[in-house]
């Protein structure tokens, strides 16, 4: 005969309370039932776990050796029970995230610590982000991008500016007294610089060619390419070099004066959101919103 797992259980419960009554009332059980589990132990065993005193029980040396033997086990297997419990998913949640590599740094990564909830992040494209929403894979999502679906809502953040920065090595107002001189001058100035990206030829460059040079052909081709914008920045930061950027990613090394962000105004912004399925509890879409915002 095999020893069944609830009558360890409450084994444990009266080792631990050194009272069948309240061993009882802990485990919603009778008092006989208690007393039949521990009696089928015993038997089982062949050994006396409890000697009755006067106020409760006291365990005998081979009770004391078996809670050693099963304790952590059983301690584990409540934790478990507890993580299934509805009272315990309402007031520890697991708040699962989706976001970029981009984004990550510059948004969640100061607030994870204030998150008292459990919480997963999952990097992946904005693409893949909306399809795990949408199929409530994950909660919510922070994309560069306002978009709603028919299962999903948007909530705006923030917004992001597009900025040119370099090292102080070098003389970026060199560059901006060209660019207010002769464009074409401006433009052979920054293809002869060092660049970094995270793609050979991003969306970023692209854009601040057209949108500066009226170009829809960048004439600068990056010489590290590094597929992580924040990880970009770092690099860029221990060497020398140019780089187009978001503002807020580049705030750090601004502040201490490793990159120095030029004065020409770009122009070019776009607006960092929260995605939720619209079955996501309006509580966290609220918790996550105060947070970022």
């Amino acid at each position: 005969m095999s020893i069944n797992l609830e009558w360890l259980r409450t084994f444990r419960a009266v080792y631990k309370s050194k009272s069948l009554t309240r061993a009882s009332k802990q485990l919603l059980l009778t008092q006989p039932a208690v007393s039949q589990h521990i009696a089928a132990l015993e038997a089982r065993a062949g050994i006396k776990l409890f000697t009755r005193k006067s106020r409760g029980v006291a365990p005998t040396e081979y009770a004391k050796t078996l809670n050693n033997m099963v304790a952590n086990s059983l301690d584990d297997l409540e934790k478990v029970e507890a993580l299934f419990s509805d009272e315990s998913k309402i007031q520890n949640p697991i708040i699962t995230i989706g976001i970029s590599e981009h984004l990550y740094k510059a948004t969640l990564a100061g607030i994870l610590s204030q998150i008292e909830e459990q919480v997963h992040i999952k990097f992946g494209d904005q693409g893949t982000l909306i399809k795990e929403v949408e199929a409530s894979n994950i909660l919510i999502a922070v994309i560069p991008e306002k978009i709603n679906t028919f299962d999903t809502v948007c909530h705006s953040l923030f917004k992001q500016k597009l900025i040119l920065v370099c090292t102080p090595d070098i003389d970026i107002a060199e560059f901006e007294q060209l660019f207010q001189v002769d464009k074409k001058l401006a433009e052979r100035w920054l293809s002869q610089q060092a660049w970094y990206s995270h793609r050979p030829i991003t969306p970023f460059i692209k854009q601040f060619w057209l949108k500066i040079f009226d170009k829809k052909r960048p004439t600068i081709v990056p010489q590290r390419v590094i597929p992580n914008e924040n990880e970009v920045l770092y690099q860029l930061s221990q060497g020398s070099g140019m780089a187009l950027c978001y503002d807020n990613n580049a705030a750090p090394y601004i502040a201490d004066a490793t990159l120095v962000a030029a004065s020409i105004d770009t122009s070019i912004s776009r607006e960092v959101c929260l995605l939720a399925n619209r079955s996501t509890d309006s509580r966290l879409i609220e918790l996550m919103l105060g947070m970022l915002t």
